[in-house]
């Protein structure tokens, strides 16, 4: 609960700083936004450490499907990562960018599933024969 009040008070204060910079020098603004917003990333990546240790138990308990984890790991990185620096595109009005960073977090999601499709289509056809 402290970890997230952290988080919300960071990000209350830069709001309210981007709000009184914006008055005098609003190119000020998207640096501040920017600053502030890899000091939450830190500490979130910083809080998450704790659940590393449980995802590895989880993985060394596991009997079947070995495979696929760091598959399925591998696909929510490269989403958070894509959303956080869409989020910073849009922020900075920068919509054009932020959309082929979204198109390429996609293509990298695709290409990092084409393991588990290739299961699939193995366990689909050993199923017809």
């Amino acid at each position: 609960m402290i970890f997230l009040l952290k988080i919300c008070l960071i990000g209350l204060t830069s709001v309210i700083l981007i709000t009184l910079v914006k008055v005098y020098k609003p190119e000020l603004s998207i640096e501040i936004t920017i600053c502030a917003s890899i000091v939450m990333l830190i500490m979130i990546i910083d809080g998450l450490k704790g659940s590393f240790q449980y995802i590895i138990d989880i993985y060394n308990n596991l009997n079947t499907g070995k495979e696929y984890f760091p598959i399925i790991l591998k696909v929510l990185g490269i989403a958070y990562v894509t959303e956080f620096a869409v989020a910073l595109c849009q922020d900075a009005g920068e919509k054009t960018i932020a959309s082929k960073i979204e198109l390429a977090g996609k293509v990298c999601i695709f290409i990092a599933a084409i393991p588990v499709f290739n299961s699939l289509l193995t366990l689909l056809n050993s199923m017809i024969r």
